[in-house]
């Protein structure tokens, strides 16, 4: 069965076209059918918003901006109920890599494998069980070997940043024989 961001990946707002909306949603239902982590907050997700543009500040250059929004419930907090910190990096980490992975299918298909390399996040606010959150990511850069993405996790119920992180990953290494 498909998970909700999958289908919601195929009706987000956005300048991508329904071919490329049902080969993400594809890939999003790959990435996290195969996974155990947090697979009911992955499911949870709602994406809001696809799209791809032009870098204002490099001529040339394309990104990639997409939204999602998700309530946080009890599998998400920490004693005090808010969202715990782990759980905020793997929201950075999945939600900035289905960017980079969009960017990717558009500018760069033989970047569409992609493993971590770097993962910085910064808490600023604790985002409380119940508030509504919006995670905004932006393409940084897609570089040769490095590509990296920008996430803001907002609580739209209080209307504040919450956390926000960048994300650098790699192509993976070829397997040693």
């Amino acid at each position: 069965m498909p998970s909700l961001t999958a289908s919601t990946i195929r009706t987000a707002k956005g300048n991508v076209t329904q071919e490329t909306k049902d080969a993400l949603s594809r890939w999003y239902s790959g990435a996290i059918g195969s996974q155990g982590f947090a697979r009911e907050v992955s499911a949870r997700l709602e994406a809001t918003e696809l799209s791809v543009y032009d870098k204002p500040e490099e001529s040339g250059k394309k990104e990639a901006k997409v939204v999602f929004e998700i309530d946080v419930k009890d599998d998400m907090c920490n004693f005090g109920n808010n969202m715990h910190g782990g759980c905020a990096a793997f929201l950075i980490d999945l939600c900035s890599s289905v960017a980079l992975t969009l960017l990717a299918s558009q500018t760069a298909p033989d970047k569409l494998s992609h493993v971590s390399l770097v993962l910085n996040t910064i808490y600023h606010a604790p985002a409380p069980k119940g508030c509504r959150l919006k995670i905004v990511n932006t393409t940084v850069a897609l570089g040769g070997r490095v590509m990296t993405a920008r996430t803001e996790i907002f609580d739209k119920t209080k209307n504040r940043l919450a956390v926000s992180g960048v994300h650098l990953k790699m192509a993976p290494s070829p397997p040693k024989l």
